[in-house]
C-alpha cells in the first residue's frame, strides 16, 4: 500500500513538472559578471532549485552527525545507569550494601 502511494505521488509530480516545463519553455538570458548563458526558463528554475537543495543538505550534514554522536553517547550512559540500577536492586547486593552500612554505623 505504501508503494502505491509513493508511485501515485511520483506520477503526479512528473505530470506537474511536464506541464510546468511546457508552459515555461521561453528562452531567457542569464548574465553573471562576464559570463552569459541562454536556456529555457524551466531549466534554469529547476537547476537553481536543485543547487539550493544541495547546499542546504551539505549545510545540515555536520549537525546530523553531531546529533547522532550525542544520541549514541546518551544511549551508552543510559545503559550503564540501567546496569548500575540492576546491580543495586539485586537482593544479594542489597544485603551486602545494608551490611556494609550497618558496619559503618557501628564502627565510626
Amino acid at each position: 500500500m505504501k508503494k502505491l502511494g509513493t508511485l501515485t505521488i511520483a506520477a503526479i509530480s512528473l505530470i506537474a513538472i511536464t506541464i510546468f516545463t511546457l508552459q515555461n519553455s521561453q528562452v531567457v538570458a542569464i548574465k553573471l559578471f562576464f559570463w552569459e548563458a541562454k536556456a529555457s526558463l524551466s531549466l534554469i528554475l529547476f537547476t537553481t532549485f536543485s543547487i539550493a537543495i544541495l547546499i542546504a543538505v551539505v549545510a545540515v550534514i555536520p549537525t546530523i552527525y553531531h546529533l547522532k554522536k550525542l544520541r549514541n553517547q546518551s544511549q551508552k550512559k543510559v545503559e550503564s545507569l540501567v546496569e548500575e540500577k540492576e546491580k543495586l536492586s539485586d537482593p544479594e547486593t542489597n544485603t551486602i550494601v545494608s551490611n556494609n552500612k550497618e558496619e559503618n554505623s557501628i564502627n565510626p
